[in-house]
């Protein structure tokens, strides 16, 4: 585990995905915020810390652009013709916009281990240029995957606790009734239209069984376990840091208990962006609106994604993943 300083939010625009060729870069985009910075954010309820480094470079690949990736990034190879290519002042102006921050900083790029972070290694190696040491790396997806999951736990427990509790005022509802047998009698002999006492009893119970599904069989005797039940010690939810899940962030999307279909949760970024906000980013698959909706989602998340960040980050220098 590494206490982590910084955190730099990165993305790539390249020339089209991985193939016979790695893809080669055409923008790369970097914003960087102290650790308090982020954690202040979430916690003012803003959007951005005020404190933002950035930097954006556009790059002649020197290689035609799929037209698809033109499509989706807006930029086309007459466009980038004039620009410079990554070359070892790409190279030097990332380690020194790096150096720069406060650290140990932690690069982190939406399905960074089989895309962003592969092709950055891939071109400093070419250019025998190496990150400072203290410089890791996350990848944002298995990452709020993680913390989705953890959500979706949290609010099953919530449900559980719920029912329990109105299962245990409905059989204190039901013993209440049950024991008011001599204030029904009384009634009665004021008034002879009351409904009968086993009357009252029935069709109450009748309702209760209807709307908490318990079948005759498990009443009155069941009442006492459902109580019992009912009066257990709650679940406690998870948080993040410490859990089995943790351990483990390649979760299994599973569909709901009894379901017969799966249903696959998306987890690109603009999917979870949605999740969290409510809405659509407003634009997607330039480098830098990437990186602005990247770190808006990692603001949002908090304590929650500085706690994964630092459990699952490893040395940029060390880094190994493959397409």
């Amino acid at each position: 585990m590494s206490k982590l300083s910084s955190f730099v939010f990165f993305d790539l625009e390249t020339t089209g995905l991985p193939g016979i060729k790695c893809p080669k870069v055409t923008e790369i985009a970097l914003y960087a915020c102290s650790k308090n910075h982020l954690l202040d954010s979430h916690e003012n309820g803003k959007k951005l810390p005020r404190i933002l480094h950035k930097q954006t470079i556009c790059l002649n690949p020197r290689r035609v652009i799929d037209p698809k990736a033109s499509e989706t990034t807006g930029l086309f190879n007459d466009m980038l013709e004039q620009e410079a290519p990554f070359d070892e002042k790409t190279g030097q102006l990332i380690v020194l916009f790096l150096e720069r921050l406060q650290r140990p900083a932690c690069l982190v790029a939406h399905n960074g281990n089989r895309f962003d972070f592969v092709i950055l290694k891939k071109e400093l190696d070419g250019l025998n240029i190496k990150l400072p040491d203290d410089i890791y790396c996350v990848d944002s997806f298995p990452l709020f995957k993680h913390l989705e999951k953890i959500k979706e736990q949290n609010e099953k427990v919530a449900e559980e606790n719920e029912l329990a509790e109105l299962e245990f005022s409905a059989v204190s509802a039901m013993q209440e009734l049950e024991s008011s047998q001599d204030a029904l009698a009384q009634m009665q002999k004021l008034n002879e239209m009351t409904p009968q006492k086993s009357k009252v009893q029935v069709n109450f119970k009748k309702a209760l069984r209807s709307y908490l599904e318990v079948t005759p069989t498990q009443d009155p005797e069941s009442s006492k376990n459902i109580a019992e039940r009912a009066n257990r010690p709650r679940s406690k939810r998870q948080l993040f840091a410490n859990s089995e899940v943790l351990k483990n962030p390649s979760l299994e999307d599973e569909s709901p208990s009894g379901s017969t279909k799966s249903v696959r949760k998306k987890y690109r970024l603009c999917d979870i962006y949605e999740r969290i906000f409510k809405e659509q980013p407003k634009q997607s698959h330039y480098a830098e609106c990437d990186v602005h909706t990247l770190i808006k989602c990692a603001i949002a998340e908090g304590e929650a994604f500085v706690a994964y960040a630092e459990e699952h980050c490893v040395k940029f220098v060390d880094f190994s993943g493959k397409f």
